[in-house]
């Protein structure tokens, strides 16, 4: 025997396509005593991607109305379909604990349509960020501001941020539902905030060249430059760092003040400062360095 088909979406796949009915059982309350509706419980398969899930099913005959073009009643029907579909796209382990876990049960309370709950997490994750990165304020409103100060995200990224600050004061002090579509802008807000702050730095460590802006870390550039060199080789700073010396943020005089500096204290001894003259065809009198 052939299974019932019917049409429906997939919190999976997320097309409206036809299921296989595995199993169902409906009921109608008695329209003499009851709001007059009927309800199907039905185990679906997606003919899709073959996802299994549980719809309930309600015609609502209270407000089934005549089509007179088509000559006959229609009868509205609403889907609940369980599990529902998944909220948040990101990875979150690779987030702080806190960040994590504020996340998660944020786009939980979304899935689940808490939606005041909701707008009240997303709030939350912001100020759960700021702890983490030590931002300093005594206002979130200071607290994002200081974010972008920091250069953790964009003055453009910061509005976008006091609009969520906005949607979670309006949930938690004045208990107004923000409705689906803001909660859909401020996941995308939210995860673009996480992916700024915690992936992309993530995933790129060790696979692209980054820009280097700590001595410390123009330290270790400088040091893995100097393993292929000779004892004695005298060379310009320019030279030793070659291509890389792009990577440099800023200028690359600051860079070499403060190595001279570590070279005159004896606290950086790789080097020893060398003659001051022309490299080939520099127009400039360029100091060198002399590898130990």
């Amino acid at each position: 025997m052939a299974k019932e088909k019917i049409k429906s979406t997939c919190t999976k796949c997320k097309q409206y396509n036809w299921h296989e009915v595995e199993g169902k059982h409906s009921f109608e309350t008695h329209p003499d005593f009851d709001y007059h509706c009927q309800i199907d419980h039905m185990v679906v398969k997606c003919r899709g991607c073959e996802q299994v899930s549980f719809l309930q099913r309600t015609h609502d005959f209270e407000i089934a109305y005549f089509d007179e073009q088509d000559g006959e009643w229609i009868t509205p029907i609403s889907d609940d379909i369980y599990p529902k579909e998944v909220k948040g796209a990101l990875q979150a382990k690779s987030f702080p604990m806190v960040v994590k876990k504020i996340y998660e049960e944020s786009c939980q309370a979304y899935r689940d349509e808490a939606h005041t709950l909701a707008g009240i997490g997303f709030r939350a994750t912001i100020e759960a960020v700021c702890n983490d990165q030590k931002i300093q304020g005594k206002e979130l409103s200071t607290r994002i501001n200081n974010l972008a100060s920091k250069g953790l995200i964009s003055k453009k990224d910061s509005a976008r941020l006091h609009s969520i600050r906005f949607l979670g004061n309006d949930a938690a002090h004045d208990i107004k539902l923000p409705t689906k579509d803001a909660l859909e802008a401020a996941l995308v807000i939210i995860e673009h905030l996480l992916n700024t702050v915690y992936i992309l730095d993530q995933e790129s460590k060790g696979k692209l060249e980054e820009v280097i802006e700590e001595f410390e870390i123009f330290i270790d550039l400088l040091n893995s430059k100097l393993e292929p060199l000779a004892t004695g080789d005298e060379l310009p700073l320019q030279v030793i760092l070659g291509k890389d010396i792009r990577r440099i943020s800023g200028s690359i005089k600051k860079v070499e003040d403060t190595l001279n500096a570590q070279i005159g204290q004896g606290t950086y001894t790789k080097l020893a400062f060398g003659k001051k003259a022309k490299y080939k065809s520099s127009k400039e009198d360029l100091l060198h360095y002399i590898v130990q």
